[in-house]
């Protein structure tokens, strides 16, 4: 069955109460679990920029840095969940073609960065490192970026859409309809 926006946002007052929640957050602020046009923007750009950084228990980081800039809470936990295993190793392609941009180096796989049993992990950062020291944390940025831009973009003409139904939905109703 097909949700709505409107109700999937609306978990977010049953994730509020759950009991396990409740405890770790305590007396939040309750800006976190509203649904607002901002904080979700927020939250999705928190969350999808977390996703790409390479460490561990991204969703609390995300959860934190939620709470720390009044972003809501669920969009952020949820976004992280970006970097799966199917999407971790494209996502850090595309990072270190990024950084191999920004430092002017040839956008081909060095021999040296190849993983073997006798690697050397200086040289290993040395050629594949900096690139992607340099290109996470820029497509992280991109990433969130794009997704605060997409969020409000999405929130906005829902807004314009439904704003527009309804001198439609006016006409179409008969007369006295919802006078009782």
């Amino acid at each position: 069955m097909a949700r709505t926006i409107r109700q999937w946002l609306g978990a977010s007052v049953t994730l509020r109460n759950h009991p396990r929640i409740t405890r770790f957050l305590g007396d939040a602020n309750p800006e976190l679990w509203l649904p607002q046009r901002r904080s979700v923007a927020l939250g999705a750009a928190i969350g999808a920029a977390v996703s790409v950084l390479p460490l561990p228990a991204q969703w609390m980081i995300a959860a934190l840095a939620a709470m720390r800039f009044r972003a809501h809470l669920p969009t952020a936990v949820v976004l992280t969940f970006l970097s799966n295993p199917l999407t971790t190793l494209p996502m850090w392609g595309v990072a270190w073609v990024l950084g191999a941009l920004c430092l002017g180096q040839p956008i081909v796989w060095p021999d040296a960065a190849t993983w073997s049993n006798g690697a050397d992990w200086a040289a290993w950062l040395g050629n594949a490192g900096q690139p992607l020291l340099i290109g996470i944390p820029l497509l992280a940025t991109f990433l969130g970026v794009a997704f605060f831009g997409l969020t409000h973009a999405g929130w906005r003409f829902a807004v314009v859409r439904k704003w527009r139904s309804r001198p439609a939905a006016r006409r179409a109703a008969p007369i006295g309809a919802g006078m009782e």
